[in-house]
């Protein structure tokens, strides 16, 4: 059902009274779930990843098969039934996936034509879907992942491509230095680096015989970092002393599981690799002196090791914001798509993006020119495993990385809207909006009254919150309340509920909240999965599921059919609903 096929004097009652409900909301972080029951609306998003819905199993004489999905008529068609069946009224299409390469017919980019082994038909996913679903009312979201242009582990994409494009990595690599200067590389446990080399453990930490024992939030649980092998010759550890000696070189296959401890004020090297142990038995000797040492570089994205996946672009550079922004155009122009949504508008992490560019991006920012790139914005510890040291400029960097990311979305809603004014605008982001900084976004609402140390006094400033229609915060967490965690002994910030309203602060009802749901936290238990979604439904304004992909594997439709009978509509596709929720919002504010 669409909004717009109710009468306009219910209607005009209905907006009467969701502004006349500001006047008793206990704060302005809940007028928007408020308004949003008050007439019924709520989103019931699903998300359908562009790679990992091309094909799903059937069984076929017995046999387990790999067939076509997304890429079929009937393969959409039987989605979007599914999707009708189970209250669904919002479809996630992933049409740029990671590798930049589409998923609908493009002038320019790239088309997605091969996929880990399998041929890709030319089919238009994105017609389909719109076509599809358009027939039994169920809106299609367009999404592209904005600012990655490559798949790192394919090395594919237009990022391979236009090189000059990508950007630029802090990087960093450590090296064990023997007396007569042969050098062994190595990482430090919490640092980028390649996860082939032999790894450096801090004291306290084990190597421990056991693998880890499950998932909290994005985290492994357990005290060990490194398995701990039980045939002899696999794995070989060096221990060193306080003082920066070789105490031992001891092989966990003769360990019998006992864990192995990294010495206090020393440390522990793990070795696994047959070109690194030969190098340990050719020149480590007990007794003798070792050292470690740093090499800083800055690489293009493609080459560093600290991101693993994606091969992410400069938003800053001239060819790529057009280039990003004629995608826009072109899919707004040539698709009839309920909405476009943003994945991946951000930076691959805290040492990105440092190329040219930026800097001189930077320095107008601040008025002045940066004495030491990038060291005075941050660098490596001397120490392995050291915490990062921040430079002077810090703060005013995490401040400006949050305003070109602002700026970046502002350009695509703007394009987005020349081609079809009020056109919904979403984002695909974090839900750890206290850390999000290290990817350089503030999906804030300019207006919210959190405050962190790393706060500017302009960095609210830079929260785009209101550009869009809507924003769903991955919460991704096997516990769901905080009740439940402290139950369990568990960390309560690593639950749905505390990240539900964590988001509810952040953005303060400046858009819509629809929390993101991870499917396979719950796998084997479908009741605590429908808890999930109903409990991210309870302090926001709907719920959007990662992914179709799972729901396919684990058969879990009827459950949803089951929980959800009724069929509402998302609440930022009732018009003037959102303008009225801000509109009441600055009365609030007004002292």
């Amino acid at each position: 059902m669409r909004f717009e096929r109710l009468s306009p004097l219910v209607y005009s009652v209905a907006l009467c009274a969701v502004t006349a409900v500001s006047a008793q909301a206990q704060t302005a972080g809940r007028l928007a779930h408020r308004m949003s029951l008050l007439l019924g609306a709520q989103a019931r998003m699903l998300w359908i990843d562009g790679t990992a819905n091309l094909t799903r199993s059937e069984t076929i004489n017995g046999k387990t098969v790999l067939v076509p999905y997304t890429t079929t008529t009937a393969g959409v068609d039987n989605i979007v039934q599914h999707c009708l069946s189970a209250g669904i009224n919002t479809i996630i299409l992933d049409v740029k996936p990671i590798s930049g390469q589409v998923l609908y017919h493009s002038a320019f980019a790239p088309r997605l034509d091969y996929w880990e082994g399998h041929t890709v038909p030319d089919f238009d996913v994105l017609g389909a879907f719109i076509k599809a679903a358009h027939k039994v009312g169920i809106q299609v979201d367009a999404d592209v992942n904005l600012l990655s242009e490559g798949h790192k582990y394919f090395q594919v994409g237009p990022a391979y491509q236009h090189p000059s494009w990508q950007s630029i990595t802090y990087s960093m690599e450590r090296g064990l230095v023997t007396p007569s200067g042969r050098r062994l590389a190595i990482r430090a446990e919490g640092e980028p680096g390649n996860n082939a080399l032999p790894e450096l453990l801090a004291a306290g930490d084990d190597v421990r015989s056991d693998a880890p024992s499950g998932m909290e939030g994005l985290e492994t649980t357990g005290d060990d970092k490194v398995p701990q092998s039980t045939n002899v010759g696999e794995q070989l550890n060096v221990v060193v002393s306080n003082s920066g000696e070789v105490s031992g070189i001891v092989d966990s296959g003769l360990l019998d599981g006992v864990p192995l401890s990294a010495p206090e004020h020393g440390s522990l090297l793990t070795v696994q690799r047959d070109i690194d142990k030969q190098w340990v038995q050719t020149n480590l000797y007990p007794g003798e002196p070792v050292r470690y040492d740093m090499r800083t570089s800055l690489l293009p994205v493609a080459d560093a090791p600290g991101e693993k996946v994606a091969c992410f672009v400069d938003p800053l550079n001239p060819e790529v914001r057009q280039y990003e922004l004629n995608m826009v155009h072109e899919i707004a122009a040539n698709y009839d798509i309920d909405g476009l949504v943003l994945d991946r508008c951000r930076y691959a992490d805290l040492l990105n993006d440092f190329s040219d560019t930026v800097r001189h991006a930077f320095e107008q920012y601040i008025g002045s020119p940066v004495q030491h790139w990038p060291q005075d914005i941050i660098q490596f510890p001397t120490r392995p495993g050291a915490s990062m040291i921040r430079g002077p400029l810090f703060d005013k960097w995490l401040e400006f990385r949050a305003k070109t990311i602002q700026d970046m979305v502002a350009d695509v809603a703007t394009t987005l809207h020349q081609v079809k004014p009020g056109l919904p605008l979403g984002a695909y982001v974090g839900s750890w909006y206290p850390g999000y900084y290290v990817v350089g976004v503030n999906w804030g609402s300019p207006d919210t009254k959190l405050r962190f140390s790393w706060f500017t006094p302009n960095y609210p400033s830079t929260g785009y919150a209101e550009t869009t229609s809507w924003l769903s915060p991955g919460c991704y967490y096997p516990i769901i309340t905080v009740n439940e965690a402290r139950q369990l002994g568990k960390d309560e910030q690593s639950t749905v509920e505390y990240n539900v309203q964590i988001a509810n602060r952040a953005v303060d009802s400046g858009t819509m909240v629809y929390p993101g749901i991870y499917v396979p936290f719950y796998e084997g238990h479908p009741h605590r999965f429908v808890a999930a979604l109903q409990e991210a439904s309870r302090s926001s304004e709907g719920w959007m599921l990662f992914d179709l992909s799972y729901l396919t594997d684990y058969h879990w439709w009827p459950y949803l059919q089951q929980a959800f009978t009724d069929h509402p509509v998302a609440p930022h596709t009732i018009p003037g609903l959102l303008r009225q929720i801000r509109s009441a919002r600055s009365r609030e504010q007004v002292p």
